[in-house]
């Protein structure tokens, strides 16, 4: 027995350190892997749930936020301005109580300069109402609520500005050009990749629109479009009955507030072009493209809309909206300067 002793230990004493060695050597194996696996989370998706159970504002009813000219000059002792031109052109002349604040300047001003619950109304500005709109769906995803942008921006009070920006932007110049056959929506592929590095979708919102408010890249102009059409994928924000009518050649049909949500046809929009959209005026466009840039598309609005490019021809077929001098130009008294002349704001200005 004392012969086999000896030989008997060796061997349990060399399976026990075998046995440890492999264990150890397997939890070491096990952290250096889990150490390297990364889960791949599109930011995109995360935030686009986060947008689709929290407002859902792309496709809210009251969709565009705008305001009519009238009722911002009604209220301005209940409503909250915030002019977005450069400087120069705000000190020749602006809404009283307006404050001018700058695209890099916004995201601070509106959480650290006011509180922004205790206005009625928050009221963008700008000069046709395509930046201020663009503007004013940042701030709605952010969840400021009460914000809107002004309809036509200056141009519908300020005769130099009307005729600088929308007189001179009116247009047939593509209407021989436009087409009546429909085209059929890409196929579903995937959503854009984002990363901000943040968890979640609050975190990953902020970080985009801070991003994107210093950019303020969204527009691009019809001739471009026209010239380039297989540059881009062509949204035509219409309902069918219109786009039936006649649309700009490639365009494909998306009905508003009900064809771009995770459950429909956003899948639809390309993840690697440039995505050009159009309604009938550019303002109910910027906030799409708004949205869809958020998200992480590559979104473009056509300034003036469809006014841009087949003005009369929303008048004689009777296609949504067209522009008209007569009926959306009316004087108002505005106030020089490069500071706000009323004080009535000050109660609401964070001290």
């Amino acid at each position: 027995m004392k012969k086999l002793y000896f030989p008997l230990m060796m061997i349990i004493v060399t399976t026990f350190f075998v046995m440890t060695s492999c264990n150890t050597e397997d939890k070491n194996n096990k952290e250096n892997i889990s150490d390297t696996i990364t889960v791949d989370v599109n930011e995109s998706e995360i935030l686009l749930d986060f947008l689709e159970k929290s407002g859902n504002y792309m496709n809210n009813k009251e969709m565009p936020f705008i305001i009519e000219p009238d009722d911002v000059f009604a209220n301005i002792n209940k409503f909250h301005i915030i002019d977005i031109r450069k400087p120069k052109d705000y000190t020749k002349g602006h809404i009283d109580g307006a404050v001018n604040i700058g695209w890099n300047d916004m995201m601070d001003y509106m959480k650290n300069k006011i509180i922004a619950a205790n206005y009625e109304k928050i009221v963008f500005v700008c000069y046709s109402n395509h930046t201020a709109s663009y503007a004013t769906m940042m701030f709605r995803l952010l969840g400021y609520a009460n914000t809107y942008s002004m309809k036509w921006g200056m141009s519908a009070c300020d005769k130099e500005t009307l005729e600088k920006k929308w007189q001179k932007n009116i247009s047939n110049e593509f209407a021989n050009m436009i087409e009546t056959k429909g085209n059929k929506k890409a196929e579903k592929g995937n959503y854009p990749k984002i990363n901000t590095g943040k968890k979640t979708g609050y975190e990953i919102l902020e970080v985009r629109v801070a991003e994107l408010l210093k950019k303020h890249d969204f527009k691009v102009k019809a001739k471009k479009v026209f010239e380039e059409p297989n540059k881009y994928y062509i949204i035509n924000y219409w309902t069918p009955e219109n786009y039936a009518k006649g649309h700009i050649p490639e365009a494909v049909q998306y009905t508003p507030k009900k064809s771009l949500t995770s459950n429909t046809y956003l899948k639809t929009l390309p993840a690697d072009k440039p995505i050009a959209i159009y309604c009938f005026t550019g303002q109910h466009g910027s906030y799409i493209a708004a949205y869809l840039q958020v998200l992480g598309y590559n979104a473009y609005n056509i300034s003036y809309g469809a006014n841009g490019f087949m003005h009369d021809k929303l008048i004689s077929d009777e296609i949504g909206k067209s522009y008209n001098k007569e009926k959306h130009f009316k004087v108002q008294t505005l106030v020089s300067g490069d500071k706000p002349k009323s004080e009535k704001q000050e109660t609401t200005l964070k001290k």
